[in-house]
């Protein structure tokens, strides 16, 4: 789907955000649930300085929501290409097939004469 106005450009980083933020915050309490586990069982990740602890548990945090703001982009574009199509359906069918509003406009042929 080609974004061509900025408010389509608007829209579809604004919900790529909203995306990393989902992302950031799972793969961050992974990262947390992770860092936990490895302070409980290991001597030398004890001993690693705190700022290094929370470099790695930002690693899984920054991981996580690049591709949770990827998968929320490509759902972003598969919508609207779904949109696109079912609007260029609709043209044809009522190309083909008439529209609603020719149906009521028609009379049926008993009470016209």
């Amino acid at each position: 789907m080609r974004l061509v106005t900025e408010s389509e450009q608007n829209n579809a980083s604004s919900y790529a955000m909203k995306g990393f933020a989902v992302g950031a915050a799972q793969w961050g309490g992974v990262g947390l649930f992770a860092s936990a586990l490895a302070y409980s069982f290991f001597p030398w990740y004890r001993r690693t300085q705190t700022v290094n602890k929370f470099y790695i548990v930002m690693c899984f945090a920054l991981g996580g929501g690049a591709y949770k703001s990827d998968r929320y982009m490509v759902n972003f574009e598969r919508r609207g290409r779904a949109q696109l199509l079912d609007e260029t359906t609709r043209q044809r069918y009522e190309l083909i097939y008439g529209s609603k509003k020719d149906e009521e406009k028609k009379v049926p042929a008993e009470e016209a004469k």
